[in-house]
């Protein structure tokens, strides 16, 4: 007896997801029933082009990695363009590992180049939003549900937004709950926004059974289907908690890749070159978490791309942001009895003064040529983040942060210091207590008849 293989090549995938999950399926079947006949069956959900036909992503699974690589592992091919009956027996010898090589780098983003990145290099040009019937056509739902939790009503939303270059071609919008709708990347690039769907998809799977009735679920548990109805627990999180959760779970950050150092203050300038240049906000939303976590991995891999061409490293900014040593200093200087914010200035400074070190060695270095250096560097860079690491979790402790409860903007204190607004109110507008000089420092001198206080709590 044969068995059957099926994917459903949903909208959110492209080449390289579809490939490895067709591959891991393959794997999985072979190691269940070995030997056993096996019969794929691929559909396959939007990907479409201009012209109507396939996009790229879907003909090349379907000409080229389903026949190429996958047909001698099976015996019979069904795709929607062709059915396809491998002439000698399925072979066994299945590899152990799926290595997906781009030497054309067909499927590479250029990370240098922040412009809008469309599947396809044609959108149609109509001017109206397409109705939400032919959305879930094209998406492959039968009814107008969210692509994520299945759940409605539903909104239209913009793949790529107008604001970035966005068009109103059918292809890109998706069907989405205002929840998901809300949590969605604003950002020029196509597929990046269908890879958070993918990894929404994954993580509120779950969701898409909340309603269905309980007897249908034992049904398909009866015939073998197994349906997880219980979820992660979302908890509540503040928002660069969520940013940082997202980094690990979707884009693969490691703890590395948040520590400290010579590097940080590059990575934060290339951040914010690309949210001013490749985000935008929804409906005058500030950004999400989501569009910030995807700004943060382009600028990773802008560096990282800078750096394996070889540019100097005069290009790219060495010295850490000062904000929080200039915080550090003023209030340790308008509270000279405080400990606690005298340690921080100090912590902050010498956390400075390394980096700098770091940026002269790494100089010296590269103009000495030296090979035997590289050990003195990389123990400044360790001190450096490890510097940096006291810093943070020395303001951890002693900084608090919470909200005016005059205007709702921004407040901290360091220690038993008084509370500051962490940035000087509009001129036009704002609270009383911020009082601050033209270069944006705190006056003292003012006589001000509130005060920065966080705002009350009621239990």
């Amino acid at each position: 007896m044969g068995i059957a293989l099926y994917h459903d090549m949903r909208v959110e995938e492209d080449f390289n997801k579809c490939a490895t999950r067709l591959f891991t399926i393959l794997k999985k079947a072979a190691a269940e029933r070995p030997g056993a006949p096996r019969y794929l069956y691929l559909d396959i959900q939007g990907h479409r082009n201009a012209a109507g036909g396939y996009d790229a992503d879907a003909l090349e699974i379907i000409r080229e990695f389903l026949l190429d690589f996958l047909g001698p592992y099976v015996t019979e091919i069904s795709t929607p363009l062709y059915r396809a009956r491998n002439p000698k027996p399925q072979r066994e010898d299945i590899p152990d590992v799926l290595n997906i090589q781009d030497p054309n780098r067909e499927h590479t983003y250029d990370h240098g180049d922040l412009g809008v990145r469309n599947r396809d290099s044609g959108p149609d040009q109509r001017r109206s939003r397409p109705p939400v019937r032919a959305i879930a056509d094209y998406l492959g739902l039968d009814e107008p549900i969210c692509l994520i939790c299945w759940q409605a009503p539903v909104e239209r939303a913009h793949v790529v937004p107008e604001s970035l270059g966005g068009s109103n071609d059918v292809r890109n919008f998706a069907l989405l709950c205002p929840q998901h709708h809300r949590e969605a990347p604003d950002v020029a690039d196509a597929e990046a926004f269908w890879s958070w769907v993918d990894y929404a998809c994954d993580r509120d799977g779950h969701m898409k059974w909340d309603g269905v009735d309980p007897e249908m679920l034992a049904r398909m548990e009866h015939v073998g289907l197994h349906i997880d109805i219980s979820g992660p627990v979302r908890k509540s999180l503040h928002h660069f908690t969520r940013v940082r959760d997202e980094l690990v779970r979707h884009y693969g950050w490691c703890p590395e890749d948040f520590a400290g150092g010579y590097h940080w203050g590059a990575l934060m300038e290339e951040f914010h070159t690309v949210m001013d240049a490749a985000t935008s906000t929804h409906f005058n939303v500030a950004k999400k978490a989501s569009t910030e976590a995807w700004a943060l991995e382009v600028a990773r891999r802008r560096l990282r791309d800078r750096d394996a061409a070889g540019e100097p490293a005069d290009n790219q900014p060495t010295v850490s942001d000062r904000s929080s040593v200039e915080l550090a200093e003023r209030t340790a200087s308008k509270s000279p009895g405080s400990g606690s914010a005298r340690s921080l200035a100090d912590a902050a400074r010498r956390a400075d003064t390394a980096i700098e070190a770091a940026a002269l060695v790494r100089d010296l270095i590269g103009s000495a040529g030296v090979s035997s250096a590289d050990d003195v560097l990389r123990g400044i860079k360790e001190e450096v983040a490890d510097r940096t690491a006291q810093v943070e979790r020395l303001a951890a402790e002693l900084m608090e942060h919470a909200a005016c409860r005059n205007c709702g903007h921004a407040v901290a204190r360091i220690g038993d210091a008084p509370w500051r607004h962490s940035a000087a109110a509009p001129m036009s507008r704002g609270c009383r207590a911020a009082s601050f000089d033209r270069d944006g420092t705190w006056d003292d001198s003012l006589n001000r008849s509130w005060k920065a206080m966080p705002r009350r709590t009621l239990r």
